[in-house]
């Protein structure tokens, strides 16, 4: 064997793999593990330029990896540029909020808040443009929901964007209107994500400070792999920023691997460039997103029947296109060896997709190194759990969405339905390869928080429900640990480099400053890392 780089000592080490943990030591050469057990090779492996490093009791494991991100808008929301508050309780607050950013914004510039999630103010009604006319009459405001799928602005912010009470939404988006015919201020879906480009414009040197300043952060976390998925349905406006990620692999400046997945459309000419020229271990394309549905909370995400608060008859959201067309986008990536990702949040959206998948795998034959992924699945019929499995589809879920507002979710799905929401003890039963990630920046990056809320299904704000919500659900921490290394390298198709600590894997990985195996899981929400390597370097040390 050869002299190691480095050697990390440590009593307690998960390799990804086993849920038996390792005292010994895990040895560097280049950028690839060379060794990862026992202390017996420590001699043989050690040289005299070799760099020891010892964890004590400290666990050691694989890296993160974030299976579901929009990185341009969580580096935006991390940043200075925009007001960003999820816990405002009316809209007066949210826009109350905004007035510090206004001091240092140029009027003719847009004000940006972001964060809002109208279901859980005092008042959960939507807002209207009124309040943002009342503050800012003379300025363009937007305001981005939490979940991103509605954008709230003001009449300036209407007039700069061209939207008149004659204008058409794209198809399967709003520009919503009061029983007067009156543009609201509220534009959803499709109409929504095909205008954020205009609104989040900023200069290259601008974005690249922005992505420096948030692979920081995300290394701070643990996290040296993301998957940076389309953000938008529409061509064009998927923020997967190849440009910014060009510019940073030239400065060699990239502390986070990245595998780019923009929009699935049947031209797939992006896509098959982004493939060709990043093909290296740091920045990647290896896949396509698309959208099928919206979101529960504005009855947006496509249920097989009405929501439990149904308030018309036929009230069960609705698909971003057509089955036939959707299904024609999925066999054309299939076909092209592209891996598609797909957001399906309601249970008749994740039953039309896995027919579509089905159907590819039918006419062209499952491809091992093809990773279909179902984005968020936060609502599914229960025979569809073991299609997910037979169709080796994975289920890409964000474990801190669970907690977001679950009486909402109670008011809108009902008692029968709640039971198989986030349902990832009956996915990994079934035997699906189960991904996690946080689709920031909807909510934030921490993994230990999501760690938490797999595990006990309680908020990990306020420890809440006792017990957890829908408890059955409940999984290990190794296996929730797996999800957010092993199976997230997965959902990116790097899974033959990267999510264990094995030999000639990548030797990104990372020390905690306890062993959270052993430790309660209340003691995850305190959980810190200690030092993060990629590439066999340390890119983050507390």
């Amino acid at each position: 064997m050869r002299k190691a780089d480095k050697i990390i000592l440590s009593k307690a080490i998960f390799n990804g793999v086993s849920e038996e943990l390792i005292d010994g030591m895990v040895a560097i050469k280049g950028n690839e593990i060379e060794y990862v057990g026992d202390r017996d090779k420590l001699e043989e492996l050690k040289g005299p330029d070799t760099e020891v490093i010892d964890a004590g009791e400290k666990l050691v494991m694989p890296a993160f990896n974030d299976a579901h991100i929009h990185m341009y808008m969580s580096g935006i929301y991390a940043s200075p540029l925009v007001h960003v508050n999820f816990t405002d309780t009316s809209a007066k607050e949210c826009v109350e909020g905004l007035k510090e950013l206004a001091e240092r914004t140029d009027k003719d510039k847009w004000l940006i808040g972001a964060g809002w999630y109208h279901t859980l103010w005092d008042e959960p009604v939507l807002p209207t443009k009124d309040i943002l006319d009342e503050y800012y009459p003379d300025r363009p405001v937007c305001m981005v929901s939490a979940d991103a799928h509605t954008l709230w602005v003001n009449t300036k912010g209407l007039e700069k964007l061209g939207i008149t009470e004659e204008s058409v939404a794209p198809r399967g988006g709003t520009y919503a209107k009061d029983e007067n015919g009156e543009l609201v201020g509220l534009i959803q879906e499709s109409a929504a994500m095909s205008l954020v480009p205009k609104i989040y414009d900023f200069e290259l040197d601008e974005a690249k400070g922005i992505y420096l300043n948030f692979m920081k952060i995300l290394n701070s976390y643990g996290i040296t792999m993301t998957s940076d998925v389309s953000m938008m349905s529409v061509p064009g406006a998927d923020f997967v920023r190849d440009d910014i990620y060009e510019e940073l692999l030239k400065d060699d400046a990239m502390t986070v691997r990245v595998n780019m997945f923009p929009t699935l459309i049947k031209d797939l000419s992006r896509a098959y460039d982004l493939r060709d020229k990043f093909d290296g271990e740091i920045v990647r394309c290896q896949g396509v997103k698309q959208f099928f549905d919206g979101v529960s909370s504005t009855h947006t995400a496509y249920l097989k029947d009405d929501y439990s608060n149904a308030q018309f008859e036929g009230d069960h959201g609705y698909p971003t296109m057509k089955v036939e067309e959707m299904e024609e986008l999925i066999l054309w990536a299939h076909k092209n060896d592209f891996s598609a990702r797909v957001h399906t949040i309601g249970d008749q959206a994740i039953h039309c997709l896995i027919d579509c998948i089905e159907k590819a795998n039918e006419m062209y034959g499952k491809k091992p190194y093809l990773h279909h992924t179902l984005e968020h699945l936060e609502n599914i019929q229960e025979p569809d759990i073991q299609r997910l499995a037979d169709n080796d589809i994975i289920p890409s879920c964000q474990p801190a969405h669970l907690m977001i507002d679950p009486a909402g979710i109670e008011l809108d799905l009902g008692q029968e339905r709640m039971q198989f929401m986030w349902a990832f003890r009956s996915m990994l039963d079934a035997g699906c390869n189960l991904a996690f990630g946080t689709d920031s920046p909807v909510v934030g990056v921490n993994p230990f928080e999501g760690l938490y809320n797999a595990v006990t299904r309680s908020s990990a704000f306020t420890q809440e429900p006792k017990g957890g919500w829908v408890p059955k659900e409940k999984i290990s921490l190794f296996e929730a640990a797996r999800a957010y290394t092993y199976g997230a390298a997965c959902a990116a198709s790097r899974e033959d480099r990267i999510g264990v600590l094995t030999q000639g894997k990548l030797a990104d990985m990372i020390i905690l400053d306890r062993n959270i195996f052993d430790k309660e899981p209340e003691e995850l929400l305190e959980t810190k890392v200690d030092m993060t390597l990629m590439d066999g370097e340390i890119v983050y040390q507390r």
